[in-house]
């Protein structure tokens, strides 16, 4: 009797692990219940000033504790507008990286509102040797030679980003090793003030474009331009010449000279010639 009530309990507890066991391996096994939200994506890569059209979009979901700050829920809402920032494929489309709608393609959809891209010619020096490239920054020197021999340098222009170089906007494409030829212009973007005296310097002297550390955007205050005199290498003077030097005649013998053309009946006249004088009659 002892030992079958033994044998109940052993089975009783030895069904009742199994039925635990299986009950935690089934609900561990589950499919769980996920949040998602369907957002747009890039159906495939969108360079920089692309406008956006409906085949260039998908639809993906994400979890929404995973969900980014600006992405659209709607294709519709990003259709037409211009990329400002290279997307990838399958990547999703951000407000951040858009410009705002009906601001074109292209070039015209880096300008932002207030700004103007201005064109400045460039050569291997004035480039920086090509390391220029759209999304760098740069100051501008100006360099001007006067009538008398001596230069200035003066800084026009700090911190301005470089939106293209030639007719590149991309900042990450592939350059061609094999392409010996360099682009001979360099698009920034200012403000109309700068824009002005950019043209100005361009007409008045020579540019030189600086290359800044792109995480360097203090703007240093203004200094006076450098000179010559400022490398120890002054234009040295001309001497100014002295005057010239009339050496007027002998007072006793020009009167004599004189009272003896005026009895002859002529008229006595002194003319300078430079630094010569000299007397002449006239009948």
């Amino acid at each position: 009797m002892q030992r079958q009530r033994v044998l109940l309990a052993f089975g009783i507890a030895w069904l009742s692990a199994t039925l635990l066991s299986w009950s935690l391996y089934r609900r561990s096994t589950a499919p769980q219940s996920r949040d998602v939200v369907h957002v747009v994506a890039a159906a495939q890569d969108l360079p920089i000033g692309k406008r956006i059209q409906p085949a260039d979009l998908k639809v993906v979901s994400i979890d929404r504790k995973d969900l980014p700050k600006g992405v659209f829920l709607k294709t519709s809402d990003v259709v037409d507008h211009a990329v400002i920032v290279p997307v990838a494929a399958s990547e999703l489309v951000l407000s951040s990286k858009l410009a705002a709608k009906g601001t074109g393609e292209g070039l015209t959809a880096l300008i932002e509102p207030g700004r103007r891209a201005i064109s400045v010619q460039v050569n291997e020096i004035s480039g920086v040797s090509g390391f220029i490239q759209p999304g760098t920054r740069v100051d501008v020197l100006f360099t001007r030679v006067f009538s008398n021999g001596d230069a200035a340098t003066a800084t026009i222009l700090q911190n301005a980003k470089v939106i293209a170089y030639g007719r590149q906007l991309d900042p990450n494409a592939k350059v061609d090793p094999r392409d010996t030829s360099r682009p001979t212009v360099a698009t920034l973007l200012v403000t109309q003030e700068e824009a002005q005296k950019l043209v100005l310097a361009e007409q008045r002297g020579r540019i030189q474009l600086v290359l800044r550390n792109s995480t360097d955007d203090e703007v240093a205050e203004w200094s006076d331009p450098v000179h010559a005199a400022d490398l120890g290498i002054e234009e040295p003077r001309k001497p100014t010449p002295s005057p010239p030097v009339i050496r007027m005649p002998d007072p006793v013998q020009t009167a004599i000279s004189t009272k003896a053309k005026a009895a002859a009946g002529g008229h006595v006249v002194w003319i300078y010639r430079g630094d010569k004088l000299t007397q002449e009659t006239i009948q």
